[in-house]
């Protein structure tokens, strides 16, 4: 009993399938990724945004602190105490100086007190030779220190002034281009350094930048909200200074992102550096799902593919195996199976159907073999009286003749020959039996036919003797031979029989030299013999399709009879048998 195992052929119907599901996949696959990257766009987008609006924010906060500062300024730069001390220290007692200057200082604390971003307001008196502070108090100077601040103010092309390290706003009465020459007092407040920075730290904390502030044309004053500066040496070629309103700028600079906004009236530069890495950490997490999207996706075509292949493609593979067996004609197939599915149904009714035609083919075969073997027995039916009708009108001859020895060898043979024929307890013997009894019916035809017929016979080796064959397979062959060849001609008959072994087959050739054999004859024969199922009217060709027929039964379609045209110039049949001891 043979199995029967699945296979793979990519031309399958269940390799289409697949192929169709990966097809239909692919697109939804892909609008994924699209909508994957849509949505990080706009991610990427909306944090630009958010820092853009930081950025703004920050600015009109600034903005507004310096304008609060400067109008503070101006507004107590026209203070009448502060304006007048100058003037009037000259006709006021020390004590009213001293009261004067400790007034002075309580405003300058109630200025300081207005912004987190002031960290002194300082007022000088080069007449008295005095200086305020709101943190220091009162004390005495010397003219450089006044002349230097004097000399600072708005050197960073705007209201601010710049002197070591420390911004300013700076108001003199009366305002003098001249800073040799003392004006009547000084009024600035210092901006706080340390204020601002802790701002710009706060705001850069909440979106992962690094924001600087810088003030002046030449970035003079550089405050960061990290420990390392950004560079921002190209910042200032790339905002624009003459537009009405600032707005946000944006470059690209290595792995940085910068958002710059230039204020004209204040003169300062607030720039946003981002990383890039910074940048798109939020698109990260998009990136993380779209990997998990396509390894779902191949595991999904890898988990349908192996089910398809399991529960569709290999059992439909198994079964077309099995047709494609029974197709060549094995009906010993079997498909061992334990499922309760419709493949389990069908691979059922299949073994059911194999078992079904096996036996069939087996009763077919039978009815075949006892089809051939009536035919056999109404062959020799035909064969025995016709022979004995001639027999015996040939011992009549040799006894007018008084042929007493040849009458004696003639009738032995005759005796050989009947009891073979009549021996009917045996459907099969072996070659080297077949092949003495068709010696024995050659002998008896050459004792008739006399010198007119030379038998030519090669010994056969004794390993093929055993060989088991239909019985009455050779006979026929050399009697169709004297019939049809050698009963006509009146002299030099020639009748060859030969063996000829290869590749595990036995070919016995037996040739004439006759003449009457046309190619037409011929080649009906050789049809004759490649359908085995063909009947051939004519009674000559009767008897060898019979043995072919009982050849082919009892060893396969590779064996039987062929014809073709002698070497002699007559006909050859080649009888092909298995070149073993038994069958």
């Amino acid at each position: 009993m043979k199995y029967v195992r699945g296979s793979w052929k990519t031309n399958s119907i269940v390799f289409k399938l697949m192929i169709a599901f990966v097809l239909v996949i692919l697109p939804l696959y892909g609008i994924s990724i699209m909508i994957t990257h849509y949505s990080s766009t706009q991610m990427q987008i909306e944090v630009e945004r958010a820092h853009e609006s930081k950025l703004d924010f920050y600015h009109n906060h600034l903005q507004f602190e310096l304008e609060r500062m400067s109008g503070l300024v101006n507004e107590y730069s026209f203070d009448e105490p502060m304006s007048t001390l100058s003037t009037r220290a000259a006709i006021m007692s020390r004590y009213d100086v001293t009261s004067s200057l400790n007034n002075i200082h309580n405003k300058l604390s109630q200025i300081m007190a207005a912004s987190p971003y002031i960290s002194d307001v300082v007022y000088y008196v080069p007449a008295l030779h005095k200086r305020v502070s709101a943190t220091d108090g009162i004390r005495s100077v010397e003219d450089d220190e006044w002349r230097k601040l004097l000399a600072t103010m708005g050197n960073l092309n705007g209201e601010l002034s710049y002197l070591n390290n420390d911004l300013y706003f700076l108001k003199s009465n009366p305002y003098n281009m001249n800073y040799e020459e003392p004006p009547n007092f000084i009024l600035g407040i210092r901006l706080s350094a340390e204020e601002l920075k802790q701002r710009l730290q706060q705001l850069s904390e909440k979106g992962g930048s690094d924001i600087t502030l810088s003030f002046g044309d030449k970035q003079q004053v550089v405050i960061s909200s990290s420990d390392q500066v950004a560079s921002i040496s190209l910042l200032d070629a790339q905002t624009p200074k003459s537009q009405d309103s600032p707005q946000v700028t944006r470059y690209q600079s290595d792995h940085y992102l910068h958002y710059s906004l230039y204020d004209q009236e204040h003169s300062f530069l607030l720039t946003s550096s981002i990383a890039d890495d910074v940048l798109e950490a939020p698109l990260e997490q998009y990136k993380l799902w779209l990997w998990i999207l396509t390894v779902m996706s191949i595991v999904i075509i890898l988990i349908f593919s192996f089910s398809i292949y399991r529960s569709i493609h290999k059992p439909l593979s198994a079964l077309v195996k099995g047709f494609r067996m029974a197709e060549q004609g094995h009906t010993s197939i079997y498909i061992p199976h334990s499922r309760r599915d419709e493949f389990g149904y069908l691979y059922s009714r299949f073994n059911h159907m194999i078992e079904r035609l096996h036996i069939l083919i087996e009763e077919n075969y039978i009815a075949r073999i006892r089809t051939s073997e009536a035919e056999l027995k109404h062959l020799q039916s035909q064969i025995q009286p016709h022979f004995l009708y001639n027999s015996l009108f040939s011992i009549k001859q040799m006894a007018e003749v008084e042929n007493v020895e040849l009458i004696q060898k003639f009738t032995d043979y005759l005796g050989q020959y009947f009891r073979y024929m009549s021996r009917d307890s045996q459907a099969e013997v072996s070659l080297g039996e077949e092949m003495d009894h068709a010696l024995v019916y050659a002998a008896i035809q050459k004792i008739r036919f006399g010198s007119r017929i030379n038998l030519q016979i090669e010994e056969m080796n004794s390993d093929y003797r055993a060989i088991t064959v239909p019985r009455v397979i050779m006979q026929p062959i050399v009697e169709n031979v004297f019939e049809h060849a050698l009963s006509k001609s009146s002299r030099g008959g020639v009748l060859k029989i030969s063996y000829k072994a290869d590749h595990g087959k036995l070919s016995i050739r037996i040739e004439d030299d006759g003449n009457q054999l046309t190619d037409e004859i011929l080649n009906d024969l050789e049809f004759a013999f490649q359908e085995s199922v063909h009947r051939h009217e004519s009674k000559e060709i009767t008897g060898l399709i019979n043995v072919h027929q009982r050849l082919q039964i009892k060893f396969g379609a590779e064996y039987g009879l062929t014809a073709q045209r002698s070497e002699l110039g007559g006909l050859c049949i080649i009888v092909n048998v298995p070149g073993r001891g038994e069958s």
